[in-house]
C-alpha cells in the first residue's frame, strides 16, 4: 500500500491545478528574440519651388441656359488664348470643373423660382516660368473681363526625384549617428544594419497662396519662397559581439 499511496498522491494534486483555472505557458526555447538598436532618421532638403499652378476660371450669367453658356465659352477661350500667348503649353492647361446651374429666387411665400443661368469653367494652369507668373494672371484676367475668376495659385516642384535622393540619403545618415551615439553611450559597438523602412510618405508639399485683389495698375507680384521635401526612415542596427 505504501507504494501505491505515491502515483495516487500525484494524481490528486494534478487534478486540484486543472480545477483551480490557471494556465502556465512557457515559451518554446527557440523564440526569436529582437536584439539590435532601432533609430529613427529625418532628412531635409530646402529648395525654391520651379513651377507655379494658377486656380483661374470664368463665370458668366445669363437669362438663359443658352446666353450663360455662350458668355461663359466665349470668356473662357478669351482665357485659354491668353495663355497660350503668354508661353503656357496645351499640356499645361487642365480643365478642373465645368458647370451650368440655375440661380433661384427664395421668398417666404412662394416656391424657389429661377432667375437666370451661371456657366462656371476652372482652370488648374502650370506655369513654368515664375517669372512670367504675374504677367500670365495678370493678362489672364484682363482677358475673361469681368466673368473672370482667380481662385489662388500653388508653389511646387516638377521634377522632385532628385531631391527625394538627396533626402532620404541624409535620412540614413541622421539615423546612423544616432545609432552611433547610443551604442557609444551604451558601451557597445555598432554593427550592420538588420532592417530598414521608410516610416512615412515622403513629403513633398505645395504651397498654396491665397488670391489677392486684383490691381490693373501693376502687375501682380509673385514671391514662391521656399518648400521643404523630407524623407524619415526607420532602421534596427545589429550589435557587434
Amino acid at each position: 500500500m505504501r507504494y501505491l499511496l505515491i502515483p495516487i498522491l500525484a494524481l490528486a494534486l494534478f487534478a486540484t491545478a486543472c480545477e483551480g483555472g490557471t494556465t502556465v505557458n512557457v515559451p518554446p526555447h527557440d523564440s526569436t528574440v529582437t536584439d539590435g538598436i532601432s533609430v529613427s532618421g529625418l532628412g531635409e532638403v530646402r529648395t525654391e519651388p520651379d513651377i507655379a499652378i494658377i486656380n483661374i476660371g470664368i463665370e458668366a450669367s445669363g437669362a438663359t441656359v443658352q446666353e450663360a453658356r455662350d458668355k461663359g465659352a466665349d470668356a473662357a477661350n478669351k482665357l485659354i488664348a491668353s495663355l497660350k500667348s503668354n508661353g503656357v503649353e496645351e499640356k499645361d492647361i487642365l480643365t478642373t470643373s465645368v458647370n451650368l446651374y440655375p440661380q433661384y429666387f427664395y421668398s417666404q411665400n412662394d416656391p424657389p423660382r429661377i432667375t437666370g443661368y451661371i456657366a462656371n469653367n476652372q482652370l488648374a494652369v502650370t506655369v513654368r516660368d515664375l517669372e512670367k507668373a504675374g504677367k500670365v494672371i495678370d493678362d489672364g484676367v484682363a482677358a475673361g473681363g469681368d466673368s473672370a475668376r482667380l481662385q489662388g495659385i500653388q508653389f511646387g516642384i516638377d521634377d522632385p526625384k532628385p531631391l527625394l535622393k538627396e533626402a532620404r540619403e541624409k535620412a540614413v545618415a541622421d539615423a546612423r549617428a544616432r545609432a552611433e551615439t547610443y551604442a557609444a553611450a551604451s558601451g557597445v559597438k555598432l554593427g550592420a544594419i538588420v532592417a530598414i523602412s521608410e516610416s512615412s510618405p515622403p513629403s513633398i508639399p505645395i504651397l498654396r497662396a491665397p488670391a489677392t485683389g486684383y490691381d490693373a495698375a501693376a502687375e501682380t507680384p509673385i514671391q514662391p519662397g521656399e518648400t521643404t521635401v523630407s524623407a524619415s526612415v526607420a532602421i534596427r542596427f545589429a550589435i557587434e559581439p
